[in-house]
This record gives C-alpha cells, sequence and structure tokens, in this order.
C-alpha cells in the first residue's frame, strides 16, 4: 500500500533533477533541525528568517510539492 510522502521524503527525491529545487533539496538534506513532517505553517515558519532567494525556492518546491498527486490507496 502506497503512503503519502512528507515534504522532506519528496524533497529527498528531487536531489539528481539538475535544477534549483535539487540544489534546495542538498541544502535541506544537511539541516539537522528540519522538520521531519508538518503541514505548511510549519515549514513557512522555518522558512521565516531565511534569505528571499531561499525563500523563493522553498515556495515554488512546496508548490510541486503540493500539486504532487496523491497516491492511489
Amino acid at each position: 500500500m502506497a503512503t503519502t510522502l512528507t515534504f522532506p521524503e519528496w524533497l529527498a527525491q528531487q536531489r539528481d533533477r539538475g535544477d534549483e529545487v535539487a540544489e534546495f533539496a542538498k541544502e535541506v538534506a544537511s539541516l539537522t533541525d528540519f522538520p521531519e513532517s508538518g503541514g505548511k505553517a510549519i515549514y513557512d515558519g522555518y522558512f521565516e528568517t531565511a534569505l528571499p532567494a531561499q525563500q523563493s525556492v522553498y515556495a515554488r518546491a512546496w508548490s510541486e510539492f503540493s500539486a504532487h498527486p496523491e497516491p492511489a490507496a
């Protein structure tokens, strides 16, 4: 049975795609305090004080993640 990916799990799958989201995913993988799960508000809060460029890539990554179809049960 398929399960829904968390944002960090989804990011981990993006590391080899060769764009800014891949670079962002690699950066996130090295963070020791990145939330393992949670909704958009959790991650919005986490990146609230990030540099504007990082906030922009986070917004793109979240948009792609949230558009990712849910697996069939």
